[in-house]
């Protein structure tokens, strides 16, 4: 079974994770500013080895995404003179049922 959700939904849902993700960058930024958070979070949080995604993001250790654009050749167009394959395109004809024909408002006589 196949869960489909509505474009209503998808943007609801969307959003939702949007926002769970800000909540989360925002704890954590606030727990790096105030270690009277960290220390809610953690009991060992005054410990020198300790180490978490708070202590990281206070010492400025985070890895961001790189925003380098490497440019590259485009990949040169390739031509065939062979043919196309005459299996490639298929021929039908294709007719109107008995009894059917095309609609009245094409002739005007």
């Amino acid at each position: 079974m196949k869960l489909r959700l509505s474009p209503g939904m998808m943007r609801m849902a969307r959003q939702g994770v949007a926002l769970s993700c800000l909540s989360l960058f925002l704890a954590v930024y606030a727990m790096a500013a105030i270690p009277a958070l960290h220390l809610l979070a953690h009991d060992d949080a005054r410990n020198a080895r300790h180490e978490c995604a708070v202590t990281l993001f206070a010492r400025g250790q985070v890895h961001g995404a790189s925003t380098a654009i490497e440019w590259r050749q485009p990949a040169p167009l390739l031509l065939s003179s062979a043919p196309a394959p005459r299996d490639l395109f298929i021929s039908t004809d294709v007719r109107l049922l008995p009894g059917r024909g095309p609609p009245q408002g094409l002739f005007f006589l």
